[in-house]
């Protein structure tokens, strides 16, 4: 037979996923299919095809999902507005059980969530989606006639939130996606300047040292999964560590994205992030070793960082590069003070141990999504 009646397993073993994500994509119509009269459903083989096609090659990175959480009778204008966009496979649902079942199951790179002005539950769980550890990867656009300011002050996700208006057409839709699916944007690419005057520091622009893979450092960056993520016990622990071990007033975990130094975790300062170009650790990725500045005010590469000259008035610094499993440096563990010091073997030896565990414990999180996304494809 050229195009046989094939089993909901049979499909998803063709289509290399789990026989639950089969099933979500067969209830979402993705797939035509129809019942037997037993109750069970079948599909043609050209359908799992077409699908294949499609996908094609996302399929190996089940992150490409995008998940709709909506209102029943307006699902059917999500999912015709992205059935233009093949870069991500899509699942819709109006019940929140059901979209948060296959948010736990998929792990999708996008969730999408229709918000009304008095949906108290739904902006709950836009919240929980955004402090769950394991969707720290995931980024959330939001349908809502409420303004970009008022929701991130209202979930506090930082750059994960993304608002469309409620009055939105399908190509802005689809740009939105297309745009949260895509790699690094170009200016990721370009080099970062300081620019003095704009961040207070005096004399005129200096240019960032970037490592020679920084496109690709970014990209692990992103996949990650920790920007703009809650404080954990897990990260804390270190810098509380590392701070006490060293007698040091301030350690940070940090993250180096295209214009920020996020902190994932802060000990000993207040603020989350700073502009990427007040970062030590811009110097501290380009090296396999620690990285120490024993007098900052006599550096010429910081004598003049805002960070320097300013709050915290910094004066010593120690880093050690905190690296995910292909080795690409992510940012630092950092130890801080608002005096000179000195840095002996010694000590640089376990600043170097606790960045590995650093390391560790981020490559942990990483390795779990990982397993999981493997699940789905032999489940």
């Amino acid at each position: 037979m050229d195009d046989p009646i094939i089993t909901t397993r049979a499909a998803a073993k063709l289509l290399g996923v789990s026989i639950r994500t089969a099933q979500v994509w067969i209830e979402q119509n993705a797939i035509e299919s129809w019942k037997t009269p037993g109750g069970h459903r079948r599909v043609r083989r050209s359908a799992v095809t077409e699908l294949m096609g499609r996908l094609k090659p996302h399929t190996a990175q089940p992150s490409t999902f995008a998940v709709i959480h909506a209102s029943e009778h307006r699902l059917g204008h999500y999912c015709d507005a992205l059935a233009a966009t093949p870069e991500c496979a899509v699942v819709a649902d109006g019940d929140a059980y059901a979209a948060l079942l296959s948010i736990g199951v998929l792990m999708p790179s996008i969730v999408i969530v229709e918000l009304n002005r008095m949906d108290r539950d739904r902006l709950t769980m836009i919240r929980r989606i955004g402090q769950h550890p394991a969707l720290g990867h995931t980024q959330l656009l939001v349908i809502s006639p409420l303004g970009a300011a008022h929701l991130a002050a209202e979930t506090e996700l930082g750059e994960r939130l993304h608002v469309l208006g409620a009055e939105w057409t399908e190509a802005e839709l689809q740009a939105r996606v297309r745009g949260l699916l895509g790699q690094v944007d170009e200016a990721a690419r370009q080099l970062v300047a300081v620019d003095g005057a704009s961040e207070g520091a005096p004399g005129g622009a200096r240019e960032t040292p970037l490592p020679a893979n920084e496109t690709r450092r970014l990209q692990a960056v992103a996949a990650a999964g920790l920007l703009d993520t809650p404080e954990e016990e897990a990260f804390d622990e270190i810098t509380q560590l590392a701070a006490q071990w060293f007698d040091a007033p301030i350690a940070l975990l940090t993250l180096l994205t295209p214009d920020r130094q996020w902190f994932k975790s802060h000990f000993g300062l207040e603020r989350t992030e700073t502009p990427r170009s007040w970062a030590f650790c811009n110097f501290t990725v380009l090296e396999n070793h620690v990285l120490v500045v024993e007098d900052a005010a006599t550096d010429a590469r910081f004598a003049r960082n805002p960070f320097v000259t300013g709050e915290p008035h910094i004066r010593f610094y120690a880093g050690t590069p905190v690296r995910d499993v292909q080795g690409y440096p992510l940012g630092s563990l950092c130890v801080l003070d608002r005096a000179p010091r000195h840095f002996d073997a010694t000590q640089r030896a376990m600043l170097t141990t606790l960045g590995s565990l650093a390391s560790d414990r981020i490559n942990l999180r990483i390795r779990e999504r990982q397993l999981r996304w493997a699940q789905n494809k032999t489940h």
